[in-house]
């Protein structure tokens, strides 16, 4: 018999042999070269990555509109009797004890106050003290406001383009009592051209300082005084102006005006 077909499968079978030691010294190699790049790394700054929880959903953000619909119940209408007219604004409900915010001209040179809430029931309301120069004025009604002090923002806004939603008493605008608006500026001066009369000493000064500048849905008369809320549900203006022509209005920051609303609120 030929003996070359014994020598052909020693020689296949030492050949496969040395195969698999080359492939096993290579792994090891690489395994080392590896081993060689992590030691590399400060295993300290490797956060682990959490592994998903099943059937736990991502909290999903309430939508600003609900969060403004939340607190219409809080929002009223303030009307001011003038010797001439009558005059409606927007008021909400600060603290506890029911007193209301407003705007100073909504209320300037009345003779006499009415606070109406949102289940119709309306209260006979005296100024607990206003400011024409920051035109801010804080009311106390005589009987109980239906309705809960809306969450305030103490906080100075720092960053603009924010999303705020401005309420209104739809009883004073006339028209929707929820605008949805975008917060562009910071601190905006806004001139006026104040109208002279006799009761010029208690209307709000030619121009406006550091005003929250906001662009989006009409602003109308009736919203002087409505209270402006962030994503978090907190007052952060007090809507106070607004272009006849242009879709631009102006509120106070209220982290400018609580400390003295909120002494207001402790001296009556």
């Amino acid at each position: 018999m030929d003996p070359r077909p014994d020598e052909t499968f020693r020689r296949e079978a030492v050949l496969r042999a040395g195969a698999a030691i080359f492939a096993l010294l290579a792994s090891v190699l690489v395994g080392v070269l590896v081993a060689g790049h992590i030691a590399q790394i400060d295993p300290s700054r490797i956060s682990p990555v959490p592994a998903p929880v099943a059937g736990v959903p991502t909290p999903t953000p309430t939508p600003i509109t609900d969060l403004g619909r939340d607190y219409l119940g809080s929002v009223v209408t303030v009307e001011a009797e003038l010797p001439a007219e009558e005059s409606l604004g927007t008021g909400w409900i600060f603290d506890s004890r029911g007193d209301v915010v407003t705007n100073a001209h909504v209320i300037a040179c009345h003779s006499a106050i009415r606070i109406t809430d949102r289940l119709n029931h309306t209260h006979v309301a005296v100024v607990i003290k206003f400011d024409a120069t920051t035109d801010i004025a804080l009311l106390r009604p005589t009987g109980t406001l239906t309705g809960s002090p809306i969450p305030i923002d103490t906080s100075k806004l720092a960053t603009a383009p924010l999303s705020v939603i401005a309420l209104a008493s739809s009883r004073a605008t006339g028209h929707s009592d929820m605008t949805a608006e975008t917060l562009v500026g910071l601190n905006d001066d806004v001139p006026l051209s104040t109208p002279s009369d006799e009761c010029a000493s208690e209307l709000p000064p030619p121009v406006y300082n550091d005003m929250l500048h906001l662009q989006g849905e009409s602003i109308f008369e009736g919203n002087s005084g409505g209270p402006v809320l962030d994503s978090a549900g907190e007052v952060v203006g007090i809507m106070t102006l607004a272009s006849p022509t242009a879709p631009d209005s102006y509120a106070i920051p209220i982290s400018r005006v609580l400390p003295t609303l909120s002494a207001w609120a402790r001296a009556g």
